[in-house]
């Protein structure tokens, strides 16, 4: 079938159409430079990236690397008015961290995941090892909430219970429920305003965090091992009240 628009006509409207999305990034990347709470957001994704390189061995599965790499796109997105796209990336980094509990420990469910296609669940309960790899994420939460039933602190539990209620509130910005309700058509790019990105800091520290602390009790001899910046970064990552309830008693596995 032949292409409605000539060939000239598309290269045309392509080039306006990156010239003015150039000046839209523009904008907004000068907007985000000069608010406090862009620097909240990178500060907060710089912690959390120092605490999972500082967790991260080989034999993690999946590797950190994959939720390193999401830490760091966060804040490129928001700052080019992309926050609904950011908050679809916290909610797929807390998806990679219950990955990361379930499957280190289950390498043979972990092959089956990366044998085919990861696109969907697998319904088939005659088939007990392609089902326990592709359930839905609940599944993994409620492995991980019995696993830490054993550390001793309470605090992994705890941080699993957070996650599973953020997960709920993230989940508005994967569906299009709120892409529905709007009568009519939404810009590309979100404003980027301190408002805008304070509340999207009110979504991503608490993600990152929790993240970070059970990953940090999942592995605690590789936590126990911090350098002193490390641990610097954890301590105001998790904030003051976490920071202590970890540092008076057990925590993290044996």
């Amino acid at each position: 079938m032949t292409n409605p628009v000539s060939r000239q006509q598309l290269c045309k409207q392509v080039n306006d159409y990156v010239d003015d999305s150039a000046e839209m990034v523009s904008a907004c990347l000068a907007a985000a430079r000069s608010t406090k709470s862009f620097q909240e957001v990178y500060a907060i994704s710089l912690s959390a990236d120092v605490v999972l390189r500082n967790l991260a061995v080989p034999s993690l599965r999946p590797r950190l690397a994959a939720a390193r790499s999401i830490i760091l796109r966060v804040p490129m997105l928001v700052s080019l008015g992309q926050p609904s796209l950011g908050a679809v990336e916290l909610r797929r980094l807390v998806e990679l961290t219950l990955w990361t509990v379930y499957f280190t420990d289950h390498p043979i469910e972990w092959h089956s995941f990366g044998a085919g296609s990861n696109a969907g669940f697998s319904q088939d309960a005659r088939k007990p090892i392609s089902y326990a790899a592709r359930r839905e994420l609940i599944h993994y939460f409620e492995y991980a909430r019995e696993l830490m039933g054993s550390e001793p602190s309470g605090l992994a539990r705890k941080a699993i219970d957070v996650m599973k209620q953020q997960t709920h509130d993230l989940n508005a910005s994967v569906h299009a429920g709120e892409l529905a309700q709007s009568v009519r058509r939404i810009p590309p790019h979100e404003e980027v305003s301190d408002t805008v990105l304070q509340r999207f800091k009110r979504l991503q520290q608490p993600v990152f965090a929790n993240c970070c602390l059970l990953l940090a009790a999942y592995r605690r001899r590789k936590f126990d091992r911090f350098n002193a910046t490390a641990r610097a970064h954890f301590d105001w990552l998790v904030g003051s009240k976490l920071r202590r309830a970890v540092r008076q008693g057990p925590f993290g596995l044996a």
